[in-house]
């Protein structure tokens, strides 16, 4: 349940905005006189995994290019996403522990890409991917299902990261170049360093990058100092070369190494609670990803637009614990192909484009704790997951007398196998359809707008760690035996048991919404967008860990009090659900003027006991207000975020309910600046202040608040020929 009190936090928006709303006034009469073309529409590949305008698409996605994530000066991939409507990010605010959710669902069931590359990495206490923003040349984030496209894990949608290339740096009149980045923020002490050099001669382009973060400690809203130390370098290589004018080949290696000084687990507050032993933990995450690609598309030829990419991705973290000493290792890697063809013919009224495609993936993971026997490490068993699958999309554009239709139905079939070494004959195994139909329209004598709809299935196939769990999950002190020499309680376990009987997650979701798309409304080439929808999501077997903490009744019989447990720790299919919600984005720019205004509401209800979801959050509205100073070369604007109060409600076994979780609303306002200076050819500054108010809050629950105030400046000097 939310309440909607938003009175402190409007007082806030409009003080930090009525600034820039008045200096956009008073300097409007002295913006050039300059008509420039109409405004590029921006365009989501990942949609339909062909091209098409992020306004014509039957649903909501989101795209940010490499500009719109400079301007933001981020440091985290959650600092690039912080706006996105229906993304958030719980386990932080430490960036080795952060989790995505889309729409409500978090996890396995948010599907990320980096080059087309899967990321797999799974871990009970860390993050789901480490990718640096410095390397990220667009984010697209499509929200809803996407399994009749991607199969498994996209139950709440897409996180597709395109790193960067040459075409982000070069000049129109350059064939190579180089640019020198440096910064730092003073919530963490955080210092950056980066270099990149690039070039595109004839028919190659290419680019080298590296990269160093060091940071330390993050200052907290609340006061408090949140242990973490981090050393972060990051590398990436890329090209590609046209073969011909058909053909073409590509590759990449993209590296991120950070050696962290924290809490055995990235997301608790502190740890053991004593202040040298929460250092003590230092982790050694890693993560290469290796992508090879072709492409063939003949221009004299419809029929072949073919794809095809080749990737491997290796994450792994290692914790070495002094105190002990012991070091664990989880390592994940994931091997994979993908291949797709879109061929485009026309039937009479009819403009279609059919696209075939599939792909096979395979996850392997190895765990390793040099202080067991047979060097295995509980909770993370080794194994392996293979999927297999292949789809087929029709998009298809219909005239009419009285408007356009945009239709694309399309569906998928996956197969897929698990098995592991510590159960031999229980392999698990299924398979899935996936579809989806699309729909939109917009009239004949209504240009301007745009009505659609859409009904998807999708999917998420059990993991390895939740089908074949196994070893320690925790201890707890016997309830009698006390031992003298130790002068301590003899501590007692409860223990992972496998399940390899589980079957996936499902998903059934509608989503109907409009928009519109107006030039010219205030100013000559300004343009006003807008998209809003309603969605509503029913999910049954979903996979939840069932701690049963109960001691064995053999804890309390003399003289042994043993043998003696303290229960076990199961994923099993149990949970069903509903989520709903409300998700828009508006969109406004001028020769002087950007705004973007984005709102989203998330309900969510588990229909077994009629408690809230755990992965809810509050109400939020997010504004971007920028004033352009083209005599200056000038940009600077305010960011504001608005969320409500929140509380999560849960069944307590008796027939009623209880408050489990409950977080004042909060805004939050920052405040950036760009500047190119005419007397330094190819400098950039960028500067900003983030939470001026220093405001104390909680995006989610993790029993920590957010950063405190952030003052952060980068320059960046470019040069080329």
């Amino acid at each position: 349940m939310k309440s909607r009190s938003y009175s402190k936090s409007l007082g806030r928006f409009l003080l930090a905005s009525s600034v820039l709303s008045m200096s956009s006034i008073a300097i409007a009469e002295e913006a050039p006189d300059i008509i420039e073309e109409k405004r590029e529409d921006t365009v989501t590949v990942y949609g339909t995994t062909n091209p098409i305008h992020v306004f014509e698409y039957p649903g909501q996605v989101t795209v940010m290019d490499r500009k719109a994530i400079e301007d933001i000066v981020p440091s985290t991939i959650s600092d690039v996403l912080r706006d996105v409507p229906g993304v958030d990010f719980s386990g932080g605010p430490r960036r080795t522990g952060e989790l995505p959710s889309i729409r409500g669902l978090s996890g396995q069931n948010v599907l990320i890409l980096l080059d087309g590359a899967r990321q797999s990495f799974t871990s009970a206490h860390d993050g789901r991917f480490f990718v640096d923003p410095e390397l990220i040349g667009s984010a697209e984030i499509l929200k809803g299902p996407a399994s009749s496209l991607y199969g498994s894990g996209a139950v709440g949608g897409v996180l597709a990261f395109e790193s960067v290339n040459a075409d982000d740096f070069l000049a129109d009149d350059e064939v190579w170049g180089a640019r020198f980045r440096a910064g730092y923020q003073s919530v963490n002490e955080e210092s950056l360093a980066s270099l990149t050099t690039y070039t595109k001669q004839g028919n190659f382009d290419g680019l080298a990058s590296i990269g160093i973060r060091q940071s330390g400690d993050i200052k907290l809203g609340s006061g408090a100092d949140l242990p973490s130390d981090d050393e972060i370098t990051t590398a990436l290589l890329k090209g590609s070369f046209a073969i011909s004018n058909a053909l073409s080949l590509g590759g990449s290696w993209q590296r991120f190494s950070n050696t962290a000084i924290e809490p055995n687990n990235g997301q608790s507050i502190a740890g053991t609670g004593d202040s040298i032993l929460d250092q003590s933990v230092k982790k050694d995450i890693t993560t290469d990803t290796f992508r090879l690609s072709t492409d063939f598309a003949p221009s004299n030829n419809d029929w072949i637009n073919l794809g095809f990419t080749a990737y491997q991705t290796t994450s792994e973290v290692d914790e070495f614990d002094a105190t002990i000493p012991r070091t664990t290792i989880r390592e994940i890697e994931t091997t994979g192909f993908n291949i797709r063809n879109a061929s485009q013919f026309n039937l009479g009224m009819f403009e279609n484009t059919l696209t075939i495609g599939g792909d096979w993936y395979k996850d392997e993971q190895t765990g390793i704790d040099d202080q067991t026997d047979d060097s295995s490490r509980g909770g993370v068993p080794n194994g392996k997951s293979e999927f297999a699958g292949a789809f087929i999309q029709l998009e298809t554009v219909i005239g009419s007398p009285i408007g356009e239709v945009l239709l694309i139905p399309s569906v998928r079939y996956d197969s897929f196998e698990s098995s592991s070494s510590l159960a031999p004959n229980q392999n698990n195994s299924d398979n899935a359809v996936s579809p989806r139909i699309a729909a939109s329209f917009e009239p004949k004598k209504a240009d301007w707008l745009r009505v659609f709809g859409s009904y998807s299935e999708g999917f998420r196939a059990p993991s390895i760690n939740e089908l074949y769990l196994d070893g320690v999950h925790f201890s707890l002190p016997h309830p009698v035996l006390f031992d003298p020499a130790t002068f301590s309680f003899v501590f007692v376990s409860n223990n992972f048991t496998p399940n390899p009987d589980l079957v996936p997650e499902e998903t059934k979701t509608i989503e109907f919404g409009t928009g519109f798309d107006f030039t010219n409304v205030f100013s000559d080439n300004d343009r006003l967008q807008a998209k809003l929808s309603y969605f509503e999501t029913d999910a049954k077997n979903l996979i939840n860990l069932t701690v049963n903490a109960a001691p064995d009744a053999t804890c309390f019989v003399p003289p042994s009090f043993q043998p003696c447990t303290f229960g076990t720790s199961e994923s099993s299919n149990v949970d069903e659900a509903e989520l709903n919600g409300f998700e828009g984005e508006l969109q406004y720019d001028s020769d002087r003027l950007l705004a973007r205004i984005t709102y989203s509401n998330i309900e969510g209800t588990d229909k077994t006991t009629g408690s809230d979801l755990s992965s809810l959050t509050p109400d939020r509205i997010a504004l971007n207000l920028g004033l352009k100073m083209h005599e200056w070369n000038t940009i600077f604007g305010t960011r504001v975020q608005i969320a409500s109060d929140f509380q999560q409600r849960i069944f307590d076994g008796t027939g009623s309910f209880t408050i489990n979780d409950e977080r004042d609303g909060y805004s939050v306002v920052d405040l950036y600046a760009s500047w190119k200076p005419d007397f330094i050819d190819g400098l950039r500054l960028d500067a900003g202040i983030d939470n001026i108010f220093e405001e104390n809050y909680e995006r989610v629950f993790t029993g920590v608040s957010q950063p405190a105030r952030n003052f952060k400046i980068t320059a960046a000097w470019q040069f080329g020929q």
